[in-house]
């Protein structure tokens, strides 16, 4: 009895124990700013318009399929705190410093982001042969959006998307010239809602998902190093960047940046490592590691594969 407890036991426990494949597990951690509104809208749902964009974005790369296999959203209400703490917004442009540091902060290799181009909303009175015999108003909304995902490590532009969407109603519901609050943001936000479905869409079809996988997953993080105390280290990378006990980092010392004389472009810096470092307590946005070899203010840890 005994023995057939336990080979039931490891029948059930090896199947958790088999490897897993890691690129197959691997997902794309990424930020999703508010749209902004560069449209001449000023209705009262004007400033309302740029985080509907942002919540069907936000949805389509959380619940769609192929989007949902490759991509991590970053949770908004820890975007927003952290960017909160660091003085900094989830709506407008990103520049570099923006990014930097939400890429060191969340541990996050991208920043999606992106604007509302156009927008309009107009009604008009209608026959009642247009709209079957009922009399009232036609309303129109239509709505132009782009869409752009940066890299935090360079404030690179690698992708750029837009998309156009609109509706038209009529009818019973629109009698008279003028139409109510709520129906007026209905017709806008469902306008929003399909210029943001052909957005997707036309990301999922152009391949632009595999193409952040692949570099995602090759890419590294990188933290700096906040105090030392013997062989232990205080970085300031936590479990928002992702990381667990037991993650493995290269120290380095970085020497002094590279810059092309010509272009006065940033080449980079010479990079000497001096030892190796592990995890052994990780906190929300910090991590204490134990180093094995040198390390000091200055060194640069970046996470192992």
């Amino acid at each position: 009895m005994k023995k057939l407890a336990l080979c039931l036991g490891l029948a059930v426990a090896l199947p958790l124990l088999a490897p897993v494949n890691a690129s197959a597990q691997a997902k794309v951690r990424i930020a999703i700013w508010d749209f902004e509104n560069n449209s001449q809208e000023s209705r009262w749902f004007a400033s309302q318009l740029g985080p509907a964009v942002r919540n069907h974005i936000d949805t389509a790369f959380s619940e769609h399929p192929q989007l949902a296999k490759h991509f991590s959203v970053v949770e908004r209400d820890k975007l927003a705190l952290v960017l909160k703490e660091q003085g900094l917004a989830t709506s407008g442009a990103v520049d570099a410093k923006t990014a930097a540091s939400v890429g060191k902060l969340l541990g996050v290799r991208y920043i999606l982001t992106g604007a509302i181009d156009s927008f309009s909303l107009n009604s008009a009175r209608a026959s009642t042969r247009m709209l079957g015999g009922v009399g009232g108003s036609m309303v129109e909304a239509e709505a132009g959006i782009s869409m752009r995902i940066i890299d935090t490590t360079t404030a690179e532009r690698l992708v750029a998307v837009s998309a156009e969407g609109g509706v038209k109603k009529g009818g019973g519901a629109f009698r008279g010239t003028a139409i109510s609050r709520d129906a007026e943001w209905g017709i806008a936000s469902e306008a929003i809602e399909k210029a943001a479905q052909d957005l997707v869409k036309k990301f999922v079809n152009g391949n632009y998902a595999s193409r952040f996988v692949t570099e995602g997953v090759n890419a590294t993080l990188e933290g700096k190093v906040i105090r030392v105390d013997g062989d232990r280290a205080w970085i300031n990378l936590g479990t928002s960047a992702g990381l667990k006990v037991g993650d493995r980092f290269q120290v380095l010392r970085i020497g002094d940046e590279l810059i092309d004389p010509d272009t006065g472009a940033k080449l980079g810096a010479d990079e000497e490592q001096t030892g190796t470092a592990e995890v052994i307590d990780a906190q929300e946005k910090f991590s204490i590691v134990r180093v094995t070899g040198a390390v000091d203010a200055k060194s640069l840890l970046r996470k192992q594969p």
